[in-house]
């Protein structure tokens, strides 16, 4: 019998990195949590562990819509044409009321990690094809950043006419069709797959699709080694007046991004192959690709610099060069870009000339079936009638070509697209009505079926295992899972041993170290405290970024408004906070305001004291216990506090996670229960306890019980330690740690 469920509550990279949490990004975690209960209703289902077990999750449609209403007896399972028993059946499904329940995100990357792995939860990525997608509010001129521009690219901007049509979808996607159970990534060709970090709800997308990120035809915001082939091979007649060069530089470049971006794409699929078995769902926002293929035009012989004739010649040798150590190197010295190494140049275009992107193309289709990845391709134009804008200039003078020859250039370049959605059992989206698209795409997920038998083949050869999944009830059509690869018996290593919940603690807390960006204006964190009142008492705390404290307008400090909301939307709570220029951080209170239980957004937005500046901000979401005697049996929220020659003989609250060996160290957490026993400890990242003093206490400070544990880290050499504090004892006790690294 089939039990209709939401997918299940439950967590965390870069281009920009995504929503990270104030537990994880401060290393903070906690043992002996409860587990999260079932809602009424809920089946647990149960799964029997073994190699020869396989999970599918079945997309039953009768006429484009989902079918709700199945069973286990209406499922067919073969594997390799033979029949197999299905021995668990459950159904997911996801209704318009469950995207309103409150999202709680991951506190830790050993959460997100399960919350990943299970089925329940669906997965979205958000790829931006940046360097196939146009900005109609740029300037197409064709012109290239010169002299200097090679050492850094080009910061993102914020767009200056506001958001784009594409840009509202994909928020109005985030804040919609995301439910409680869904988790998303952001990627791009820009990022790396392996840093990818999956959020419910990330607030910070909104950010990310508001800058410049759109960069097809936007000839001025090329990679630093792209803009070195522009010396190598002038695309301009200034640079080659006899036109040796003609097309060379144009073609490298477009070569290069869409072989990153097949590239991304493919890292992509296989990560998220490896996070799970099931089923994952790519919106892949592009203008498609047009596929290059080995090309001996491109590979021709050049000479050296433009020349009568343009007779060949071998690259020059390396130049030689004075370093920035005082030693001298060969290759191209960065710091002058008029110094260009030929060699790298013409290595570069031989590898462009001969790559195969179609090859490469054909292998992400297998991938992403052999991975169960889904993708939902979206033209951000709409419905397109020409490939090129009309604005658009190459860097060597030339404009869009004739309307034919631009239609048949769109046709081949979406015909990518609907073939990479036709492959994966996704659909592609042309429609002038975006938002619609991504509700299509929602929806398409939103009723599916997890179906688990064991194979009849248990061989662990490796071979792969095609799947069959069919439904007996006319009319209905089933995608699903198309296969696997068997496991050799390498693959199936001896049973481990159980790892206690304080290693899982520590590794959770050091993965955390170094995920939050570097360049976040404004750092918050939150938590709760026990007080003497009934309830738990939101705290925040709040750091300006180091890229920010260095501008000008921060030299005199500034203020902070602090706002609270809650889940229904509305402002429950108000503060404010003062940042001084000796003091970067300041910590906040509700206050005497009682706030339910339940999760809530907090957001701090800043601004400095110069005259005309800008504000900045940062948000967190805290969950704030019910105050029964059970909850109060639990510590509250860790909170890291630093003392240094800035900060004098006063201990300040911290959002950073790094710490100076002239620093002392202090860890707090309330206490909701009496005269417990407090014990702590400093220990490496392997789990030893090292030979330095850790001083514990409990104090009472505004109504609040602390328990407190501090250290010097004179005594330590750079790098990630972790602080365990103890509360009570017995069975009854708890644990928590703190991870921080220390630099020189």
């Amino acid at each position: 019998m089939s039990t209709t469920r939401p997918a299940r509550h439950g967590r965390t990279g870069p281009w920009v990195a995504i929503c990270l949490l104030a537990a994880g990004a401060l290393g903070v975690a906690r043992s002996q949590q409860p587990p999260a209960q079932p809602r009424p209703g809920q089946q647990q289902p149960t799964f029997r562990a073994g190699v020869n077990f396989v999970q599918v999750d079945a997309y039953p449609t009768a006429n484009g819509k989902p079918v709700p209403d199945l069973s286990k007896d209406d499922f067919e399972v073969l594997e390799d044409g033979v029949p197999q028993s299905v021995a668990t059946f459950e159904h997911v499904s996801v209704r318009p009321a469950d995207l309103l329940e409150p999202r709680r995100e991951p506190r830790s990357m050993a959460e997100e990690k399960a919350l990943v792995a299970d089925p329940h939860n669906r997965l979205f990525v958000i790829f931006l094809d940046t360097y196939h997608v146009t900005d109609p509010a740029a300037s197409h001129y064709g012109q290239i950043r010169r002299p200097g521009s090679p050492t850094e690219q080009r910061p993102r901007e914020k767009k200056p006419l506001g958001p784009r049509g594409i840009d509202r979808a994909i928020v109005a996607f985030l804040e919609r069709m995301i439910g409680p159970g869904d988790l998303v990534a952001a990627m791009s060709p820009e990022m790396d797959a392996g840093r990818m970090v999956f959020a419910r709800r990330p607030e910070r997308f909104a950010e990310w699709v508001g800058t410049a990120w759109a960069r097809r035809f936007s000839w001025d915001d090329l990679e630093p080694e792209e803009e070195r082939w522009a010396y190598c091979y002038p695309p301009a007649n200034e640079g080659d007046p006899y036109g040796c060069y003609t097309g060379i530089f144009e073609e490298m470049v477009l070569r290069s991004h869409e072989a990153k971006t097949l590239r991304a794409l493919d890292d992509t699929v296989a990560r998220l192959g490896a996070l799970r078995e099931g089923r994952k769902a790519v919106l892949l926002i592009s203008e498609g690709w047009p596929l290059y293929r080995p090309d001996q035009r491109l590979a021709r012989m050049l000479p050296p610099v433009s020349r009568q004739g343009c007779q060949p010649e071998p690259p020059p040798l390396p130049r030689v060069f004075v370093g920035p150590d005082g030693k001298m190197q060969t290759g191209t010295d960065i710091r002058n870009p008029q110094m260009i190494d030929r060699r790298a140049c013409e290595a570069a275009r031989m590898e462009l000339a001969l790559a195969n992107d179609e090859a490469e193309y054909r292998r992400l289709l297998d991938r992403t079936n052999r991975d169960t990845v889904t993708f939902y391709p979206i033209d951000p134009r709409g419905l397109a009638v020409f490939d090129t804008p009309i604005d658009a200039v190459s860097p060597a003078g030339k404009g869009a070509g004739g309307a034919i020859e631009e239609m048949e250039r769109l046709r081949d370049r979406l015909e990518t697209l609907r073939e990479l959605a036709a492959a994966t059992d996704g659909f592609f989206s042309e429609s002038n009505d975006l938002k619609a698209s991504m509700k299509r795409v929602a929806d398409d997920l939103s009723e599916y079926y997890l179906l688990g038998y064991n194979s009849t083949n248990a061989a662990l050869d490796g071979k792969f295992r095609k799947i069959t999944v069919r439904v007996k009830r006319p009319g209905v059509q089933v995608r699903a899972r198309r296969g696997y690869l068997a496991p050799t018996r390498a693959d199936v290593p001896a049973e481990a041993a159980p790892v206690e919940p304080e290693v899982r603690l520590r590794e959770s807390a050091l993965a955390a170290l170094g995920t939050m960006p570097a360049d976040l204006p404004v750092r918050v964190t939150g938590g709760f405290d026990w007080t003497d009142g009934p309830a738990a008492v939101l705290w925040v705390v709040a750091e300006l970024g180091e890229s920010a404290a260095r501008e000008p307008e921060w030299r005199d400090g500034g203020e902070a408004q602090i706002t609270v909301t809650g889940s229904g939307g509305s402002v429950v709570a108000t503060g404010t906070g003062t940042l001084s220029s000796s003091a970067r951080a300041f910590a906040w209170r509700a206050g005497a305001a009682t706030l339910d239980a339940g999760d809530y957004i907090v957001r701090v937005t800043a601004r400095p004291s110069a005259p005309g500046a800008g504000s900045v901000g940062g948000q967190v979401r805290v969950t704030l216990p019910a105050p029964s005697a059970a909850a109060r049996t639990q510590p509250g929220t860790l909170r890291l506090l630093r003392r240094g020659p800035a900060t004098g003989l006063a201990f300040v609250p911290t959002v950073d996670t790094k710490f100076r060996r002239v620093e002392r160290i202090r860890v707090e957490v309330s206490l909701g229960r009496d005269e417990p026993a407090v014990s702590a400890r400093l220990l490496d990242r392997k789990g030893q306890a090292l030979a330095v003093p850790v001083t514990t206490s409990v104090q009472d400070r505004d109504g609040t019980r602390l328990a407190v544990a501090e250290a010097a880290l004179a005594a330590l050499a750079p790098g990630d330690y972790v602080i365990e504090l103890s509360v009570g004892g017995g069975a009854s006790r708890q644990t928590l740690v703190a991870a921080i690294r220390v630099v020189p």
